[in-house]
């Protein structure tokens, strides 16, 4: 009987992890690369087309040479255009990878937000039906799983300080949770020894 619940508890866990990611990417789902930028060729220096950069026939151009650096500097792309003969004539600046690195972090946020409110109510629920094996026990290490898969989602955009807390929170959850299970099973231990003659 316990190989079957662990085997049931392992397929509800892995469902739920599945029914997750999908029910995200299906409702809400996550911005595309190609939305903010079209695919073309980045070259951070003044490339002529042919590929080499400021040909012999090229002269120095000190204002598309500062343009090009403020583009930078704001995370632009710099755009070169060129004249006839192969030089750069003109600096545009494309914003689109900044327009998207902005988007996605906000996605990740938002992303860790239901991540998180899902995990912590499926944790509750599974905490609230224990008595039901294996789906209690399931139910809490898929809780478990979402809050960990929104915190990995957005781990890179958070600061040390939020990383500390969310583990820290993240632990005294887990440690009441436990002492809490461990607590009622002690109560039922020691019940049913008295009732023993």
């Amino acid at each position: 009987m316990r190989v079957k619940n662990l085997v049931l508890g392992i397929g509800i866990f892995i469902v739920y992890m599945f029914m997750l990611g999908y029910g995200i990417s299906a409702f809400y789902p996550s911005p595309e690369y190609g939305d903010f930028c079209s695919g073309g060729m980045y070259y951070p220096k003044p490339y002529s087309p042919d590929g080499f950069v400021r040909g012999e026939n090229c002269t120095f151009n000190q204002e598309i040479d500062r343009q090009a650096q403020q583009c930078s500097s704001e995370q632009g792309i710099p755009i070169y255009n060129y004249s006839e003969q192969g030089c750069p004539s003109a600096v545009s600046c494309d914003f689109c990878q900044r327009d998207y690195e902005v988007e996605r972090k906000a996605y990740e946020r938002n992303l860790f937000v239901i991540s998180l409110v899902v995990g912590i109510i499926t944790l509750f629920l599974g905490y609230g039906i224990l008595s039901v094996e294996p789906v209690g026990s399931s139910l809490m290490a898929s809780g478990i799983g979402a809050i960990f898969y929104g915190s990995i989602r957005n781990w890179g955009n958070l600061n040390d300080i939020w990383r500390f807390l969310l583990l820290f929170v993240s632990l005294v959850l887990l440690i009441w949770i436990a002492l809490r299970l461990n607590k009622g099973f002690k109560e039922g231990s020691r019940s049913t020894r008295k009732v023993k003659p």
